[in-house]
C-alpha cells in the first residue's frame, strides 16, 4: 500500500516531498536529509536550503545569517558581507556571526 500525504491526502511518489501540496518531509540534500516536522517550513533547519527554489528550479540557495542575502549552498563565505558559513580549515559549521575564531580548530575567521 502506498503512503499518502498527511496534508492533502494525495499518494506520495517519493519520501522527500509531496508533488501536489509541496510539503517537504525530509531535506532532499544528500548528507543532510533532516526530518522536517513542521508543515510550511521554508528552509532546512540543519543546512539552510530554501525549499521553494529547490522544488521549482532545483537551485540550491541558503540565506546568510548576517546580511540575509541569498547565497549558494556550496559557498563557505558570504559574497556580500564575508561572513563564514563553515570554517575554511576544518569545515565545522559556524553558528553565529560574532565568532572570531573557529571553536573546533582555532582558525581566525576575520
Amino acid at each position: 500500500m502506498a503512503k499518502k500525504c498527511p496534508s492533502c491526502g494525495e499518494e506520495l511518489k517519493g519520501e522527500y516531498w509531496c508533488n501536489n501540496c509541496k510539503r517537504v518531509f525530509k531535506c532532499p540534500i544528500p548528507g543532510c536529509e533532516a526530518i522536517i516536522h513542521k508543515p510550511g517550513t521554508a528552509e532546512c533547519p540543519r543546512c539552510g536550503l530554501f525549499f521553494e527554489d529547490y522544488l521549482k528550479n532545483r537551485k540550491m540557495y541558503r540565506r546568510c545569517p548576517k546580511c540575509k542575502k541569498k547565497q549558494g549552498l556550496s559557498e563557505q563565505q558570504c559574497r556580500f558581507c564575508r561572513h563564514w558559513f563553515n570554517c575554511p580549515t576544518c569545515g565545522d559549521k559556524i553558528s553565529t556571526n560574532t565568532v572570531l575564531t573557529c571553536a573546533r580548530c582555532g582558525t581566525s575567521l576575520r
